[in-house]
């Protein structure tokens, strides 16, 4: 995820100024699980503690400090699966691979 996008909302359209982070949306890979917010290389001094967000639970989940929202980016089942150290991230990458699976036979 690209960590520009996540903190500097783009400006609102009609005054300039920019939106607040409970505004933020940011859209999360697979490979970039388990989530935390704010990220692993944002300074200390200019965020609010850090918490770990079961993302691969619901597919989207708001912080709880900041208010930011993070959606999980849909599984490609063709993709290769990333290496996960968590095995109950992996199986919930696995079971939305079957969804996708069953979702595109129906097409």
């Amino acid at each position: 995820m690209d960590i520009d996008q996540r903190w500097q909302a783009p400006p609102d359209p009609v005054t300039g100024l920019r939106v607040s982070a409970s505004e933020a949306v940011c859209e999360v890979g697979w490979d970039e699980l388990p989530l935390t917010c704010p990220p692993h290389d944002s300074s200390l001094w200019n965020g609010h503690p850090r918490v770990y967000l079961p993302l691969h639970q619901t597919g989207r989940m708001r912080c709880p400090y900041c208010g930011t929202l993070y959606v999980l980016r849909e599984v490609q089942p063709d993709a290769a699966a990333p290496r996960f150290a968590n095995v109950e991230i992996e199986q919930c990458h696995a079971m939305a691979i079957e969804r996708r699976v069953r979702e595109l036979a129906r097409k």
